[in-house]
């Protein structure tokens, strides 16, 4: 009888501790499942994973599964998965895309989460914040960002006596500069070694035209201003550079020789302009003969006024997704303190905390370039581009035109007025659509 009743009581307890083990699980976290997209190489994709695994070591409830997509068929696919409703929770988006999907009501606006949680936004890049926002309100958090710089390189600047470049030299100096580190290093009586090389993209044409005092749309993006004479004066200046004064390659020479960045990387160009990623790249690298590359990074040459061009990389949720609080909570994380300490130390990106920005995990001496903080300094007159729900469509534009004036000599003036007309009636379209025109 005491044995029947020693084993009644030892399955009560053993019960017992299982209910009660049962009843802590149900008091915590339900498992959720989180999708995130991304556009992430390799390396790229094994730094998001490694930052990941933190989270859910934190977060043991949340299971994420990566939605990889190569970067040429990212937005298609984002766009064909949100049609068809099964929008992944939280995706990464460069900024200059955020308004056509912010503008067709498919991300959440963060602003309500961003002030009842208290996340710092107070303690970005005040530069950076226009980028998150559409139409005044927060869509994206930063991944991280850059400034556009000039990188150099030293060996052939010191070779030409040429003095390096440094905060306040002129588009004169960039010209003169050009011009004595450009050679013909075989003597065919052809140069095979440039100072720079022309722009292709939009944000690679901007940031000329607000040096000169232009802009590339009035405040309210109603009118292209792409052909004023501002603009026109900055891209007959860097025409001249490729065909009257031989200092940039040819699109032909350009891609003989790999491009503007293989060509700065492997000493046939002198300067090439870029964002922060582009270290990665150089650092370690080695001309052919396996002499290691000497090189550092400037400010942008100015003309009327300072001025570069920024650009951001973000995180964005699912408008009124099923998980939209532990997405955000994910959001916070990718974007708050820990995640930019991370994304600071990958060399990449620039953090978007001015705390994160001054300490060693970005400002690291052990790593080139030795002129880190240029980035940083110039921050304080970088702009975004001016965009809009039409912007990618307008891009595309500008690449076509800027691309016959580059490839095919056509005459300035009549290729920005040409692509002001055809910028103003994408716009004037998409204000009667927004309207209920035809």
């Amino acid at each position: 009888m005491r044995r029947c009743i020693a084993g009644l009581l030892f399955f009560a307890t053993a019960f017992a501790l299982v209910a009660g083990g049962c009843a802590r699980r149900e008091d915590g976290p339900s498992q959720v499942t989180l999708t995130l997209a991304c556009w992430e190489g390799p390396e790229g994709l094994a730094s998001l994973t490694k930052l990941l695994d933190r989270y859910r070591a934190q977060n043991p409830h949340v299971r994420i599964e990566i939605q990889q997509v190569p970067g040429s068929q990212y937005y298609q696919r984002l766009q064909i998965q949100f049609a068809a409703g099964v929008a992944p929770d939280i995706m990464q988006m460069a900024y200059d895309r955020l308004p056509s999907f912010a503008h067709r009501n498919t991300l959440h606006p963060l602003d309500e989460l961003i002030e009842r949680d208290g996340f710092p936004v107070n303690e970005m890049f005040p530069q950076l914040l226009p980028a998150l926002r559409y139409r005044g309100k927060f869509y994206g958090l930063p991944r991280g960002w850059t400034t556009f710089v000039l990188y150099y390189n030293r060996d052939m600047f010191r070779e030409a006596g040429v003095p390096f470049p440094r905060e306040g030299w002129t588009w004169d100096d960039f010209l003169t500069a050009c011009k004595k580190v450009t050679k013909d290093l075989d003597g065919d009586g052809r140069p095979d070694r440039f100072g720079c090389d022309a722009p292709t993209q939009m944000d690679g044409i901007a940031f000329w035209i607000w040096q000169n005092g232009g802009r590339l749309f009035t405040p309210d993006m109603s009118r292209s201003l792409i052909d004023s004479p501002e603009a026109i004066e900055a891209v007959q200046f860097l025409a001249d550079c490729q065909y009257k004064h031989g200092v940039f390659p040819t699109p032909e020479q350009a891609q003989d020789l790999g491009g503007g960045g293989e060509m700065f990387r492997s000493g046939r160009q002198a300067m090439f302009i870029q964002g922060r990623w582009a270290c990665l790249n150089f650092r370690g690298a080695t001309y052919p003969d396996g002499r290691l590359l000497d090189w550092d990074v400037a400010p942008l040459p100015m003309k009327k006024e300072k001025a570069t061009v920024l650009f951001a990389n973000c995180y964005v949720l699912r408008k009124d997704g099923p998980n939209l609080e532990e997405a955000w909570k994910l959001m916070k994380f990718l974007t708050g303190y820990e995640g930019q300490r991370h994304q600071a130390r990958t060399g990449r990106d620039m953090p978007s905390f001015v705390r994160v920005a001054e300490s060693p995990d970005f400002l690291d001496p052990a790593q080139p370039p030795d002129s880190d903080r240029v980035f940083l300094d110039v921050a304080r007159y970088a702009r975004p581009l001016e965009v809009d729900a039409s912007t990618s469509t307008v891009s595309e534009m500008m690449m076509e035109e800027i691309a016959q004036i580059f490839t095919a000599r056509k005459d300035v003036r009549k290729a920005l007025s040409s692509l002001a007309r055809r910028i103003d009636r994408v716009q004037q379209e998409a204000r009667e659509r927004e309207h209920g025109g035809q």
